[in-house]
């Protein structure tokens, strides 16, 4: 039973106001704990109940006060009135049958019956005002019922008294804020949590507060909570205490936004020894907090060995934030990236907003596209990588990050350095650990398996058969030099599947792998008349589609590059390859 100090001075201050209407106290009255230790006194000078120890009733020192109300003489008052005896007059304070406290009061009489009436009533009162609001707080502020409640929800929980001495949390909110409910139990709040939020102005408002936004220091690190305070009064209307309720804004926003790593390196389909170097040097890198550049072409799978390596860490249980550096309006990049507070700028969201930095606090952040990041944004990457550390937006205080950073990209990093397009320094901080995904052309032992395993899983999905391969097709598709790499041969497939019936031939695959290879499709016995018809009567986007495959083959995927080649802007040069079902 957790009894705070300032509830018992309030509540004597009630009882002896109520008292004091009906009648005069002479004599200082006392009140301390069962080992004598000094709690307030009634003063009948100041007319009030005080916590000046030096005003307080000097007790002698071999009192011994008993369990029930009686009267002493005070030796040390008469030595020092010479020879005028002053008498004590004591009476215990018991709360749930065990003494807690003595009501001690002064008087030049000895054994009066009426005195000691009056302090045996007034400890009663006392007594069953504090076991009143100590069964109240219990009704209201940690019953059985509102923990079974409180344990099944994933908000924190947490209820202290009117003083701030903590009297609840729950398992969710004591993992939030990096406590233990035995260790905080008891304790002022303002101990256990620095924050101004969890405060007490909830009371003498006397209105809830609703999703708060605020910043909690734990372990060196800075959190984002969203809290609602209740305030709770007893039938008397007096406030007994109050409710937090609080969430993790980052759970809240991985409800809203994909934040998970899907994949692991279990669903990454490879034979070839060179996968197999691969992995075995993502598992270690995985193993470690270091920075990771991963580079390959288009439509490798870096993505896919980034949630790998993501799910194989420590960091699997946190946040998995993707952030496409090449999407990302060049006017908004910051904004994304790094947040900013409410009123940074004109239409910026009321409350502020949270940057994909924060997002991913405690996991990792995946820079897809590195290498289209702006100049000067790359210089604030750099210092949040040194740092640890990120400043939104219109805000002066620096947040602290715990992440793990994993960059990717199609372009030759040290190549665009030596241009200039790319800052050495940043780039050396982002490969620590480098991890380079063969292309498909480079993987010819991991074809045939790919194409299986690509074809059972679209049929599985659509609930057909697995249709089978005719020889000419195995090698159209072993001769292709899959520009599109992996993300290229599973759309193959899957068209291919869902066009056969039984058996997958020329007329199931895309047009561009058999004009890459100069094979009619007309002059096969199997044929299909609409291929044959959109050959003859487009020559021209037939063309168009081969010089698009010969350009990013020079290019070897670099899209810029390729459009540059071709002489038409990189949104064209999308908008051409998404029509040929080069994407």
């Amino acid at each position: 039973m957790i009894i705070h100090i300032d509830l018992v001075v309030d509540t004597v201050k009630k009882v002896f106001k109520q008292y004091k209407t009906h009648n005069e106290i002479n004599s200082q009255i006392q009140i301390m704990s069962s080992d004598l230790s000094y709690i307030c006194h009634y003063d009948p000078l100041l007319d009030e109940v005080v916590l000046d120890r030096g005003k307080g009733i000097d007790l002698p020192r071999d009192v011994t006060l008993m369990d029930k109300t009686t009267c002493y003489e005070n030796t040390m008052a008469r030595w020092a009135q010479a020879g005028e005896s002053e008498f004590l007059y004591a009476s215990p304070i018991i709360v749930e049958q065990e003494i807690k406290y003595y009501l001690v009061c002064t008087s030049d009489i000895d054994h009066d019956a009426l005195t000691l009436l009056i302090v045996e009533l007034l400890s009663t009162y006392i007594s069953t005002r504090l076991e009143t609001h100590i069964k109240l707080q219990e009704i209201h502020l940690k019953n059985d019922h509102m923990k079974q409640i409180t344990e099944t929800v994933s908000a924190g929980s947490l209820s202290v008294d009117k003083f701030g001495t903590i009297m609840f949390i729950n398992e969710v909110g004591g993992e939030m804020l990096g406590v233990r409910a035995e260790e905080v139990l008891g304790k002022p709040i303002s101990e256990v949590l620095d924050n101004q939020a969890f405060s007490l102005d909830v009371l003498e408002i006397g209105l809830p507060v609703i999703n708060k936004d605020i910043i909690i220091k734990i372990n060196k690190g800075q959190y984002h909570f969203r809290l609602s305070s209740v305030p709770l009064y007893d039938n008397s209307n007096e406030p007994i205490g109050a409710i937090f309720h609080f969430k993790d804004i980052r759970k809240e926003v991985e409800m809203i936004v994909n934040t998970k790593g899907f994949f692991t390196f279990d669903d990454i389909i490879y034979q070839c020894n060179e996968m197999e170097s691969l992995i075995h040097l993502a598992k270690k890198a995985a193993l470690q907090d270091s920075s990771i550049l991963i580079e390959g072409e288009s439509g490798t799978g870096k993505e896919l060995i980034a949630q790998s390596i993501h799910n194989y860490s420590s960091r699997s249980n946190h946040p998995f934030i993707v952030i496409d550096c090449s999407a990302i309006p060049r006017n908004l990049v910051e904004s994304e990236l790094f947040g900013y507070e409410a009123g940074a700028f004109t239409g910026s969201h009321k409350r502020g907003m949270m940057g994909k930095f924060e997002r991913a606090n405690g996991g990792t952040v995946f820079l897809d596209e590195i290498g289209e990041m702006p100049l000067e944004i790359q210089s604030k990457l750099l210092r949040v990588i040194q740092s640890r550390s990120i400043t939104r937006i219109g805000g002066h205080e620096p947040i602290s990050l715990n992440i793990r950073i994993i960059a990717a990209t199609n372009r030759n990093l040290a190549h665009e350095v030596s241009e200039g397009n790319f800052r050495n320094d940043l780039y050396y901080r982002l490969n620590v650990i480098n991890l380079f995904v063969p292309a498909l052309r480079d993987r010819k032992g991991d074809l045939p398996f790919l194409v299986t395993k690509l074809m059972e899983k679209t049929a599985k999905r659509e609930k057909r058969e697995v249709p089978k391969l005719s020889e000419r097709v195995v090698e159209v598709l072993e001769n292709y030099p899959w520009p599109g790499n992996i993300r290229e041969l599973e759309n193959t497939m899957e068209r291919a599947v869902i066009l056969a019936n039984g058996e997958i031939d020329y007329q199931h695959l895309p047009k561009r792998l058999l004009e890459i290879q100069k094979i009619n499709v007309s002059s096969t016995l199997v044929q299909s008349e609409s291929v044959v018809h959109q050959t003859a009567e487009k020559p021209k986007s037939v063309m168009e589609q081969q010089l698009i495959i010969n350009a990013l083959k020079e290019s070897k995927g670099n899209k810029s590059k390729a459009a540059k080649k071709l002489g038409i802007a990189r949104s064209t040069l999308y908008e051409k390859m998404y029509q040929y079902h080069l994407l």
